[in-house]
């Protein structure tokens, strides 16, 4: 007597997610190109979802609104294509692992400037949109201040090395604002820096801003 077939569901559960997943990044790869190239008012969730090769009730069940849909984008980009959270990734752990102070700016920098390719042009897309969408106002003022609780951990990597002059948090806003989406789009997009000038500028800006020895520096000088 043969016996009774296995059951299969955790195979078929393990391909139904990785089925929902590969979905769920088609549907951000459209989004993003399609926000991008027609603006927010412009770009349809119907569109969106030709794109990607589904349905728009997917789209909708996947992310429920088009403002959430722009925030998955935009965070996507910050992210890369890890997974990961930025704190965790290589480039932050790297840079606030180092022990010269320095090297931890630099190395900050350059990931930072790499992230900011990325998502600038989502982020100018949400600041076009934003007077006339309360959502999105919101998603704006959410995006800024998780920005700035990811920042902190650069102040607090310099002081671990006792290298930080400055008080913790006005530290961490410093580097809130001049690694800015804003000013990152002033310095390349509209003045046409590379992104080595950009690099080099922000951890020499930085340094002569937040450490010890070049506070050190500038009160000899004078």
């Amino acid at each position: 007597m043969e016996e009774p077939a296995k059951p299969r569901r955790a195979y078929n559960s393990t391909r139904r997610r990785e089925a929902a997943e590969q979905t769920r990044q088609r549907i951000l790869d459209a989004a993003a190109e399609r926000f991008v190239a027609d603006g927010y008012g412009g770009t349809t969730i119907a569109a969106i979802a030709a794109d990607a090769g589904t349905a728009a009730e997917t789209v909708y069940a996947t992310f429920r609104t088009k403002p959430a849909l722009l925030e998955a984008v935009v965070r996507a980009a910050a992210r890369g294509d890890a997974a990961t959270e930025i704190l965790h990734q290589e480039g932050p752990r790297r840079a606030a692992a180092a022990p010269d102070p320095r090297v931890q700016l630099r190395a900050f920098a350059d990931d930072v400037a790499q992230r900011l390719e990325r998502v600038g042009p989502l982020l100018r897309v949400l600041a076009a949109a934003e007077a006339g969408e309360p959502a999105l106002a919101d998603l704006h003022r959410r995006l800024q201040e998780a920005r700035l609780a990811n920042l902190r951990a650069v102040p607090a990597a310099l002081r671990r090395v006792g290298a930080l002059a400055a008080d913790e948090e006005l530290a961490a806003e410093t580097v809130w604002a001049l690694a800015s989406p804003d000013v990152h789009d002033l310095l390349t997009r509209q003045r046409g820096w590379t992104r080595a000038q950009y690099v080099d500028w922000l951890a020499t800006t930085l340094a002569a801003a937040l450490l010890t020895d070049a506070r050190r520096r500038s009160r000899a000088d004078r």
